[in-house]
């Protein structure tokens, strides 16, 4: 049976350094289950503190590592560049919230975790599972070198991306000093923010951000650069972009810009649950935007960006409904969701729709999860046709097996899953 070696700080028993190796633990081996993966650890001497050989040996063969960096520890590190000696697959994971890892490391792209809550666990394990079935679908056979910074920057030049419009931004006075951590030598922060979303290296957007902030016009700097840094993951960006949201709704961008930045908002503020907070700032938008778009000219404003506002209405409410179990505000992102389906129609609506009703009215969800077939037709993802299953399953509908199938033709984990559930 295949191996994972998972690479942590472990701690003496009872410390907290321990409780938290052991819960990383059991997270990790759940989401090794549906690759009939084995999970394994090196309870090493702890008073010795040295790594005894038959530890690297395992860490050196094992079919893939996952390593967690949250805590500057010297046998970590160690094990982590005894596992790069051999190019096997690594995959590298860190609390959030933490500060820039050490440069010679920073560049690498990491998972960030936050396993205290139900849904931040959830989350952590559907990303690893996102990562280890990469590593399964290339036999685990790992890279066999590593990329120099050179060859991601010709990558980085081949992508189109909303950054590259920052060289037509207006340049603005520039203070006698720039706040802001290292960026890698020879990359100026625009190139600098590139790299950082091409290898999701939080830290190092950061970075470039704090410099670029020096360089553009505030609202384009909102738009561009603290958007999509929020987008990584920064916990930073997203407080910025909670600070700003109600100038930024206020100010003279398109409506296009307000509803990506209305995405992304209430993207972080259900990531960390904060989704009071920026209710009212959050509903107010949505008002303007709407009124908005019915007094705009016809054909000037694309119908699907005026439903994505009340979509975001959606996410909001039904974030608040996932913390409290207030039923209000379930039928308040039913309500909103309505609404935006009389805007526009669309496959991920009808499923949002189908998330809802699934809570309260098993009969609607059925309806509406078939509306969201239908349109989507062959093209159906794999998480429509998962809802798809749940609610035919809880129906005790005979056309569940039939539903599986087509789950399993797409996404045979996913399937396997489901139906071990069920």
């Amino acid at each position: 049976m295949p191996v994972c070696f998972i690479i942590c700080a472990i701690g003496a028993n009872g410390s907290e350094t321990r409780e938290h190796a052991d819960d990383l633990f059991e997270e990790i081996s759940t989401a090794l289950e549906p690759f009939g993966i084995d999970a394994m650890r090196g309870d090493h001497n702890l008073d010795t503190k040295q790594v005894d050989s038959d530890v690297i040996e395992r860490i050196q063969n094992a079919e893939l590592c996952i390593a967690d960096l949250s805590e500057d520890n010297v046998n970590v590190y160690y094990e982590l560049g005894r596992r790069d000696e051999t190019g096997k697959p690594i995959i590298l994971v860190r609390r959030r919230g933490l500060p820039p890892l050490p440069v010679d490391i920073a560049g690498r792209r990491f998972i960030e975790y936050e396993i205290e809550s139900r849904r931040g666990a959830r989350l952590f394990r559907d990303q690893l599972r996102e990562a280890i079935s990469s590593e399964s679908a290339n036999g685990f056979e790992g890279s066999n070198g590593n990329a120099t910074l050179a060859g991601v920057y010709q990558v980085l030049q081949r992508v189109e991306r909303k950054i590259d419009r920052m060289a037509k931004a207006a340049p603005a006075a520039k203070p006698t000093s720039m706040p802001g951590g290292d960026l890698p030598e020879g990359l100026s922060p625009s190139d600098a923010f590139n790299l950082a979303l091409k290898t999701r290296d939080i830290p190092l957007a950061e970075a470039a951000m704090d410099r670029l902030q020096w360089t553009m016009e505030k609202n384009r700097y909102y738009d561009i650069v603290v958007e999509q840094t929020a987008s990584l993951g920064s916990l930073r960006a997203s407080e910025m972009m909670f600070a700003y949201a109600q100038e930024f709704f206020d100010s003279d961008l398109s409506f296009k810009k307000k509803v990506e930045y209305l995405c992304v908002l209430v993207g972080v503020a259900n990531r960390y649950d904060r989704e009071l907070e920026i209710m009212d700032v959050v509903e107010h938008a949505a008002e303007v935007l709407d009124l908005q778009a019915r007094q705009a000219p016809s054909g000037s404003i694309d119908s699907m960006d005026h439903a994505q506002v009340f979509n975001q209405l959606n996410r909001l409410y039904h974030g608040i409904f996932a913390t409290t179990r207030d039923a209000a505000y379930l039928q308040m992102a039913i309500d909103a969701l309505k609404h935006a389906i009389g805007i526009r129609e669309a496959a991920f609506l009808y499923y949002n729709l189908a998330m809802c009703e699934r809570h309260i009215d098993l009969e609607s969800a059925r309806r509406d999860i078939d509306r969201c077939l239908s349109l989507s037709g062959d093209d159906s993802d794999a998480d429509h046709l998962e809802l798809a299953c749940k609610i035919y399953y809880e129906q005790g509908d005979p056309e569940y097996e039939d539903m599986l199938e087509r789950l399993r033709d797409i996404n045979p984990q996913m399937a396997m899953l489901l139906d071990l559930d069920n």
